[in-house]
């Protein structure tokens, strides 16, 4: 074993090591015959934020596990030496358990080569990500996040040889509340600045040709690693919403990124020329409608719904709750012209919205498209409660029909703005929200009251 990968080894002690070498060859379905030297190609995403299949809108077909899962395969087929990384927030930071277990298993059967560790992987708790790691064999790697003891929480880094090359992947989070509303994922932790350990990464990853830094920041701070620490080819940037359609140079090394929501793919040609200096070639590949969804991961999706049924449904607790749910025929007793215009708009009819996408039984669309779904009073079935599948007066007014007589004010308590909207249009779920656009559409004049 080359003196450089023993001193890696060394430094993260003898069961790690053991784990690394055991996972030196990694990636399924490599490209058959024979297999060119020096040539990697590295695959590299982020943000997956627990989607499993993309929405089945057709406003919104694109990213997704599913999509992306077929382009990676088609590259193992078509590329040598392929390797697939994701810079974190692979799973949701609202989870659902069943859906954070078959995405755990569509990971683990994806064989990835580096997974870094993102603030919405913590919200899940250390201990739960340690024991989906081992039962799904998931390579999570974080360099700077350590327990109470001092230890480090996931392996710091993974190696791997392709094509007569070794290839280090460390990974960092930067500290710091992430979210709406605010939230701690690194309580009881401690987070070492990233700067700091991405320097000792790159010492104990020297004897590698190729270094390739999983960065789970603020672009700022991407940057800021990049153009601080030598030694590191490649830094992929996470967390950030930027796009990098082309690779920036920082320093020794080209900072990538593919942005929000998984919608794109990036892949990165590492290869020597004749005398020895190294090329980096990028391109990205977009996860649109017009890609398939990988069959397996369906599969997966679709056994993940049926087992869902029963289950509680997703934490979802940005949407107001008034005292009780009612429907919005009972607001046009008094507020007839505002209850004609709502049924003009896509609201007063959500629920046919997914059932036409077939994904009337997916607990994630059914907490939009309908009014209350898992809390008291609320939405329990097209069947059993017709009246609430719908997006109703009360998703903006959480008031009942007696605010007038109890004398509250016609304006509700609860603010309504943009983020109240994107508690349902988020990034996932709308990616191209405008909230002046879509508030045009739904917005009625003030209220005319009629009188009882």
């Amino acid at each position: 074993m080359a003196p450089g990968l023993v001193a890696a080894l060394a430094a993260v002690g003898t069961a790690l090591a053991l784990a690394l070498v055991a996972g030196c060859e990694s990636g399924a379905d490599r490209a058959k015959g024979p297999v060119p030297q020096g040539v990697v190609t590295i695959l590299f995403s982020g943000d997956n934020r627990g989607v499993l299949s993309s929405c089945g809108c057709p406003s919104n077909p694109s990213g997704g596990f599913a999509k992306r899962q077929t382009v990676v395969e088609e590259m193992r087929r078509t590329k040598p030496n392929v390797l697939v990384v994701d810079a974190g927030d692979m799973f949701h930071d609202r989870p659902n358990a069943m859906k954070v277990k078959y995405l755990a298993m569509a990971v683990g059967r994806a064989k990835y080569d580096a997974i870094a560790v993102g603030d919405f992987e913590f919200e899940l708790g250390v201990p739960q990500l340690q024991a989906m790691a081992r039962e799904y064999k998931l390579p999570l790697i974080c360099a700077n996040v350590r327990d109470e003891a001092g230890n480090l929480v996931f392996p710091p880094h993974v190696v791997r040889q392709v094509a007569g090359l070794r290839v280090g992947i460390f990974a960092v989070i930067a500290e710091g509340v992430q979210g709406f509303p605010p939230k701690e994922w690194h309580k009881g932790l401690t987070v070492e600045p990233p700067i700091e350990a991405a320097k000792r990464e790159v010492r104990d990853l020297a004897g590698c040709d190729l270094v390739v830094a999983l960065s789970h920041q603020p672009m700022a701070g991407t940057q800021e690693l990049a153009k601080s620490v030598p030694g590191i080819q490649v830094v992929v940037s996470g967390h950030d919403e930027a796009v990098l359609r082309k690779p920036v140079n920082v320093g020794d090394a080209l900072v990538v990124g593919t942005g929000a929501v998984g919608r794109l793919l990036g892949v990165l040609t590492f290869s020597r020329v004749p005398d020895g200096r190294p090329t980096i070639e990028m391109e990205t590949k977009g996860l649109t409608a017009k890609v398939q969804d990988s069959k397996w991961v369906m599969d997966l999706y679709w056994e993940y719904v049926k087992k869902s049924k029963g289950e509680p449904p997703p934490d979802w607790d940005l949407t107001p709750v008034p005292a009780a749910y009612e429907s919005a025929e009972k607001c046009a007793k008094c507020h007839e012209t505002e209850h004609k215009q709502w049924l003009t708009t896509r609201h007063s009819h959500a629920y046919d919205s997914i059932k036409g996408a077939g994904r009337q039984e997916d607990p994630e669309c059914i907490l939009c498209h309908t009014m209350g779904y898992g809390r008291e009073g609320g939405f329990i079935s097209i069947e059993k409660t017709p009246d609430l599948g719908r997006v109703t007066c009360q998703a903006c007014h959480p008031v009942t029909v007696s605010h007038h007589a109890e004398g509250m004010k016609d304006e509700p308590r609860f603010r309504i703005d943009s983020r109240l909207c994107m508690s349902c249009h988020g990034l996932i779920e709308s990616p191209d929200f405008d909230y002046a656009v879509y508030k045009s559409k739904i917005v009625h004049h003030p209220p005319e009251v009629k009188k009882p």
